[in-house]
């Protein structure tokens, strides 16, 4: 079930046309509450210069002083990541970066199997043996309340950088042990902008020490400004504010970038000759990195962005890619085990908040398993499976629901937690799963209208109204992400014509659309059943049984779209993408599944 929700923010009304602009861009910037003439223009002209200062972050003068010292003293450093891409990322610019301020640098990034997230007490170990003189973690260590305090108990010194919440226990914020805890979500933090990713506070912190050691601004940015870009997009982070510009700029320089690793990625996944946006890196560069962690480690991710030698980068890059291909595969498999599991046993009508658990799911793919269950049903989502002897998991939630708060209330029930309001990785034994999942749902607070997706809808249009200018308009708003979204129009009462379905598989439905002022093609990416199913329970046999076996509707479609640009044997014509659609003149508010 899903609503629709048209945006009219009518506020703060100004002399668009004096900015250069559109009704129509004035429009869907205002409905994002862009809508005064500095927050348009900022918007407008991402700059370089508008990052905010690293002296903002709490203990950046104190970790940096830390770390100079070490250095001077050739004491080694050991940087302990995450297996993500924000914590490959985050590796990768503080290895590379301290090894140009002369650092001796090596790093450490857990297996997700057999060492977990983040530092723990067998690194510190490690570490001691090996000599090394100061941890570095990032992109982890906020939570690690008892790892620090071990490694106060062997003197090791630690620097953590990380961007997550911090842990809460009776609502007080609590910190692990350590004076040199770099993170924007710390309550003392005067960070003005807190949703940054692991890797740009990374590159926080090696801003201010090349500042400090008067490495030029410029070689900052062409060293590390494209791996904060990706990571930023890959850890779904907002695409506003600074990260705007970051994503702005990153994707400037990934596309000629000069890192043999990265080229290497583009050619090994056929994308070398295209531009490479947001999509590129969030659905192909990104999920090739991340396989790495999930079924091997993600050491040869890192390898790939510090390797020299072209040969040796694209091999490492075709491995990559087929790991890739192994976690597609163990990933529809696990979507479909846990699909099954929730149609079996009803809980979508049962359940506000879906625990499930599959012991034959690779532990390495259960987020991406949640997070596409998630996105079917609508219903936070938390997918477990057996590792170690332990229930371990992640959870995606969805708009209205802080999965972070919520699961913290039962903190005594797990053995491990970790996250934000949108995601978390946790642990728990057996016999407390049961009593887990009673409780979850029991203080969930959900409501039935808040599990009905919302969809929002930047203008109504005619089809009339989207040309060439219109499209080139949209353009002006790149990048598009979490936090900006491509804008998204809606047109109802659409007559049908030439109504076909392409592919192999017959997921691809072509159609031609008309709403009385003009006709334009439309695509829309589904199997052709699940169109039939979805809107046959709402016509007359005689009308389905026309349009399957003649193409001929007799019915109107309201659709929600994305107009592109489709280009085909060199003839570029105006396409509408069709995301949501319903049966024109249906009470959809009375509709339950």
């Amino acid at each position: 079930m899903e609503k629709w929700i048209l945006k009219q923010n009518t506020e703060n009304k100004i002399n668009y046309t004096e900015l250069g602009l559109s009704e129509y861009v004035y429009r869907i910037l205002s409905n994002r509450n862009i809508n005064t003439q500095e927050k348009i223009e900022k918007f407008l002209n991402p700059n370089l210069e508008n990052l905010n200062t690293p002296l903002f972050l709490p203990d950046i003068i104190k970790s940096s002083n830390l770390i100079i010292n070490k250095i001077n003293k050739k004491e080694k450093i050991r940087i302990i990541g995450d297996y993500d891409v924000d914590g490959v990322m985050s590796t990768y610019i503080l290895y590379k970066g301290l090894s140009i301020l002369g650092g001796i640098v090596d790093y450490k990034i857990p297996s997700r199997v057999e060492d977990g997230y983040g530092i723990n007490n067998a690194m510190i170990d490690a570490a001691v043996k090996d000599g090394i003189g100061l941890i570095i973690t990032c992109d982890n260590g906020i939570a690690a309340i008892d790892e620090i305090d071990y490694a106060n108990r062997r003197g090791m010194d630690v620097v953590i950088t990380d961007h997550h919440e911090p842990p809460i226990v009776d609502g007080v914020e609590v910190l692990p042990n350590c004076p040199y805890i770099i993170d924007p979500k710390r309550s003392t933090s005067k960070y003005p902008f807190v949703d940054i990713c692991g890797a740009v506070v990374a590159f926080k912190l090696i801003e201010y020490l090349f500042k400090i050691n008067s490495i030029e601004e410029d070689r900052l940015y062409d060293e590390f400004l494209e791996f904060g870009a990706i990571a930023t997009i890959c850890d779904v982070m907002p695409l506003i504010d600074e990260n705007r510009i970051i994503v702005h700029y990153g994707l400037k320089k990934l596309n000629k970038t000069s890192n043999i690793g990265l080229r290497a990625l583009m050619k090994a996944s056929d994308i070398m000759d295209r531009e490479i946006q947001v999509y590129h890196v969030g659905f192909i560069i990104g999920p090739t990195i991340n396989s790495s962690g999930r079924l091997k480690t993600a050491d040869l991710a890192l390898k790939l962005l510090i390797e020299e030698d072209h040969e040796r980068a694209f091999e490492i890059a075709k491995s990559l890619r087929e790991l890739n291909s192994q976690r597609q595969k163990l990933t529809d498999e696990g979507f479909n085990s846990i699909d099954d599991k929730i149609n079996q046993y009803n809980m979508e009508k049962k359940f506000p908040v879906f625990v499930l658990r599959d012991e034959k799911i690779e532990e390495s793919i259960v987020g991406i398993v949640a997070g596409r269950i998630k996105e079917k049903y609508n219903h936070p989502t938390i997918v477990l499976t057996k590792s170690k002897g332990l229930l371990k998991g992640s959870g995606r939630s969805i708009e209205g629901y802080n999965m972070f708060e919520k699961i913290s209330e039962l903190k005594y029930l797990l053995d491990r937690f970790g996250g934000h309001a949108m995601a978390c990785g946790l642990s728990l034994k057996e016999e407390n799963y049961k009593e887990f999942v009673i409780n979850i749902n029991n203080l969930s607070e959900i409501k039935r209208r808040d599990l009905i997706k919302k969809i929002y809808i930047d203008l109504n249009l005619k089809l009339s109204e989207i040309d060439n200018y219109l499209l080139m308009d949209i353009d002006k708003l790149k990048p598009f992400g979490n936090g900006n979204p491509r804008p998204v129009f809606a047109t109802k009462n659409l007559r049908i014509a030439d109504f076909k379905v392409l592919g192999k598989e017959k997921n691809v439905i072509k159609m031609f659309l008309d709403d009385g002022t003009a006709r334009l093609p439309a695509i829309l990416f589904e199997k052709v059943e699940v169109f039939y199913d979805n809107i046959s329970m709402f016509l007359e046999k005689k009308s389905l049984d026309n349009l399957i076996d003649y193409g001929k509707a007799d019915f109107n479609l309201d659709i929600v779209y994305m107009p592109v640009i489709n280009e085909y044997k060199g003839n570029r014509t105006i396409q509408l993408n069709i995301a949501n659609y319903r049966i024109s003149g249906v009470n959809y508010d009375r509709r339950t599944n």
